[in-house]
């Protein structure tokens, strides 16, 4: 069996990057909008985090002071110097404690434009992916269309093309459940019946998705809507 060396392989990944759109689109999709919606949850959670542990502390703290209070009311002036230097020491504390919390923000809330400047520099919109990827699918299925997005007064929809015989339409999701499976398919249906010149003979019904549960692949196989990866087809193109 023949082997591949190191540089050999880095040439085959190079080339398949720059030729392959559909690869490229699935080392996009599984590298960087996982790595972005990854370091997003983690932010968010750290920062919950840290807030939260942070009130609690304050809220015992004062509790005990308070506690402390009640049960010296009547002691030597002496305990009450001491109740008041707590109270001062806890004062603080939670003032340095927030500063710690506004510090933190601020370098998270850093982070976020960070990757959001990132976004903005290297990658693709999700709308202009799944635009670029459903041409490319059906370019391979010998059918070539123009896709866009569609704004009427009252119906809007992500995915929008249209040939002599055949009309694409369709919506662009991060997340695709059942419901949304299900809304996808009513708003397409309420194009349809609004706006039937924007059809022609056959349609596509289409779901770009970046994750979607098993349910609702079943959910769209049952109403004919083909859903969409960066890497792969999750059910059948219905024409």
């Amino acid at each position: 069996m023949h082997s591949i060396s190191k540089e050999e392989l880095k040439k085959v990944l190079l080339n398949l990057l720059l030729e392959d759109v559909e690869f490229r689109h699935a080392v996009a999709g599984a590298i960087g909008y996982k790595e972005i919606l990854d370091r997003f949850a983690k932010v968010e959670e750290d920062m919950n985090a840290r807030f939260l542990e942070l009130r609690k502390e304050m809220n015992e703290r004062f509790a005990k002071v308070e506690e402390r209070m009640e049960k010296n009311q009547a002691n030597s002036n002496r305990r009450f110097v001491r109740i008041e230097k707590e109270i001062r020491d806890l004062r603080q504390d939670m003032q340095e404690g927030f500063k710690r919390h506004d510090e933190e923000f601020a370098r998270i809330r850093r982070d976020i434009g960070e990757i959001r400047r990132y976004m903005e520099r290297t990658s693709l919109t999700l709308e202009e992916e799944a635009r670029d990827v459903i041409q490319h699918r059906l370019r391979n299925r010998g059918i070539s269309m123009s896709i866009s997005r569609l704004e009427l007064a009252d119906v809007e929809v992500d995915i929008y093309g249209v040939d002599t015989e055949l009309c694409i339409i369709g919506e662009v999701k991060t997340r695709a459940s059942p419901n949304v499976i299900e809304e996808v398919d009513k708003e397409i249906e309420r194009l349809c019946s609004r706006y039937p010149s924007y059809l022609r003979e056959k349609v596509i019904k289409v779901v770009y998705t970046m994750q979607i549960a098993e349910e609702a692949v079943r959910e769209a196989e049952k109403r004919k809507i083909w859903v969409v990866t960066a890497t792969k087809d999750l059910t059948p193109l219905a024409i």
